[in-house]
């Protein structure tokens, strides 16, 4: 797949054919900060990996403006234009862990085996909470808009990234886990229930 100018217009600019919005975007991004803060989550460094435009950046840094962000991505074209970090979550090694991951619908773009080292990866980035969603074969069938998500991506069983995911870490709800270890405090209702 070619992560190119077209590309990012067709999906995250042009409003005729964008699937979400940058106020959507923002919204998301609040609320991932304000349910890392909650929780206790002391964050001073934060990856947000497959950052793409970087529209997590700006709820990073309003909810923790002391910490670092680096942008992490695959794409040529917009780690010149940005200024990202280039290169793929299966094989990066920062020099120490983060404390907040973000990882928003990026993984269905990997093939197999690639996804399943940046699941183990982000294991080893991640020293705190992650925040991390993929599009699903179920989400395919229910959830997507098809006219506008692409579907040029591997779309897998949500039990297939739970499974490997479920060995660093813990769901703390909304898409948010934690690093196992650490043990925020949910009330009953506030933590994920039983399928």
């Amino acid at each position: 797949m070619k992560f190119d100018a077209g590309f990012y217009q067709r999906y995250y600019v042009d409003a005729a054919t964008r699937v979400a919005s940058q106020a959507d975007s923002l919204c998301l991004g609040r609320m991932i900060c304000a349910w890392t803060e909650y929780l206790g989550f002391r964050v001073h460094r934060v990856l947000d990996a497959g950052c793409g435009l970087g529209q997590m950046r700006v709820p990073v840094r309003q909810f923790f403006p002391r910490a670092s962000y680096t942008g992490l991505e695959i794409s040529e074209y917009l780690c010149r234009r940005h200024g990202w970090v280039r290169g793929s979550l299966a094989d990066y090694r920062p020099r120490a862990p983060f404390d907040l991951v973000i990882c928003h619908d990026v993984l269905q773009y990997l093939e197999d085996r690639e996804a399943v080292r940046a699941l183990a990866n982000l294991g080893r980035v991640c020293r705190g909470a992650l925040y991390f969603s993929v599009l699903t074969r179920e989400d395919w069938r229910r959830n997507a808009d098809r006219s506008r998500t692409d579907g040029a991506v591997r779309l897998r069983p949500a039990d297939w990234y739970r499974k490997r995911l479920g060995r660093s870490f813990r769901p703390l709800g909304g898409g948010l886990l934690a690093r196992r270890g650490f043990s925020p405090l949910l009330w009953e209702l506030e933590r994920p229930w039983p399928r």
